[in-house]
Formats: C-alpha cells, sequence, structure tokens
C-alpha cells in the first residue's frame, strides 16, 4: 500500500472518531440551553367550564410577608384562621423556591371560579380586582427572585391585554385606599416591573 493512500485511510479513520464523538457529546453541551420551562399562559388562566368571566379592572401586587409557603398552606390559614368560605384570598400565587417552585404561578380557587378576591380591606376594590401574591418578605432584605418578577411579568402582561387594563391600573397593595400596609415591601422592584408590562394602552 502506498503511503499516501494509508495517511488518507488513517485521515478518515481519525476524521470518522472525530465525528462519533462530537455526535455523542453535543447533546451534552447543548443541554443547558434546551432545558427551557414554558408556560401557556392562556391555558393556565382559563377559567373553569360554564363560569362567565368577570371583567377586571385592577391588578393588585402583594408579598405574603413569609419566607416561604405556596398557595395551598395560604388557602388552609384563610379558610382555619381567617374564616374566609372560599379560602385563598388571592387569586395567583407565585412561589419562590420555598413551598413551590421559584416562579411557578399557581392559580386559586377563586380566579378559576371568578370570585371577587379578599387581598385587600377595599371591598370595592375586590370586586374588580386581581389579586397576585408573590411568596416572601420584601419589606425585610428580601427582594423577588428573577424567575419571579418574570413570572409576574407574563401574568400582569396577559391579564393587561386580555382585560385593557392600562398600566395605571396595576398597583401595589400599598396604593390601595385603605388601612395602611407596606405590601408588597420596600424591596419589592414596582418600577423596573412596570416598565416591562406591555399593555395595550400605556397610560
Amino acid at each position: 500500500m502506498k503511503i499516501v493512500e494509508r495517511h488518507v485511510i488513517i485521515f478518515s479513520i481519525a476524521i470518522f472518531i472525530v465525528a462519533t464523538g462530537l455526535f455523542i457529546y453535543l447533546p451534552f453541551i447543548s443541554v443547558k440551553k434546551r432545558i427551557t420551562i414554558t408556560i401557556d399562559i392562556e391555558e393556565l388562566c382559563r377559567v373553569d367550564v360554564g363560569v362567565e368571566e368577570n371583567r377586571w379592572q385592577y391588578i393588585v401586587l402583594h408579598h405574603s410577608a413569609t419566607d416561604e409557603g405556596n398557595a395551598e398552606s395560604f388557602d388552609r390559614y384563610h379558610r382555619e384562621e381567617r374564616k374566609w368560605s372560599h379560602g385563598l384570598a388571592y387569586h395567583f400565587v407565585i412561589g419562590n423556591g420555598n413551598g413551590s417552585d421559584n416562579g411557578e404561578i399557581e392559580v386559586g380557587n377563586r380566579w378559576k371560579k371568578q370570585i371577587h378576591g379578599a387581598h385587600t380591606a377595599n371591598m370595592d376594590l375586590n370586586q374588580i380586582s386581581i389579586g397576585i401574591c408573590l411568596v416572601g418578605n420584601f419589606e425585610e432584605d428580601n427582594k423577588p427572585t428573577a424567575s419571579q418578577v418574570k413570572s409576574l411579568i407574563s401574568l400582569a402582561s396577559y391579564f393587561s391585554k386580555r382585560y385593557n387594563i392600562p398600566k395605571s391600573h396595576i398597583v401595589k397593595h400599598s396604593q390601595v385606599l385603605q388601612k395602611g400596609t407596606a405590601c408588597p415591601g420596600k424591596n419589592f422592584p414596582y418600577r423596573q416591573f412596570i416598565n416591562k408590562i406591555t399593555p395595550l394602552h400605556p397610560l
């Protein structure tokens, strides 16, 4: 066998080995990029069959003022301690990883049944506002996680478009005219959050 032919064969074998190695290894290189959590907001926010949708006009933002929790634990507290027959005061709870997944959007029964919230002391506002609670105490040193904020932006943007809710009607609990509250806390990044909302009417 000529030297040139031998070199060609060796080179071809080497190329085959490298290509085979890349074929096996590439999925592991790109795995982090491919693992993404996508949320179908429309499906998530679907109400129960036969339930007529409320024409919501406001979104009110809350924190749980606790380091951990989830919709189930808050629902139990509101039923057993507050004696609220509909349980969970909010329509949605967004987890921080301590009780539910970080950024997980939990849907409350009040939303599924389109029942008014119990998340502010202003009962007139409760009738027309969607209550969203982020797990965490943002009055202390903590801030919402990046995943929580991302989920909140997605949820608020969806409702803003669906119900034609302007940015001026997406408010912190502390902005509601009622007995004073710091909720959702001084560390809640309201301005950064509201600037990322894309409603039909920005004013």
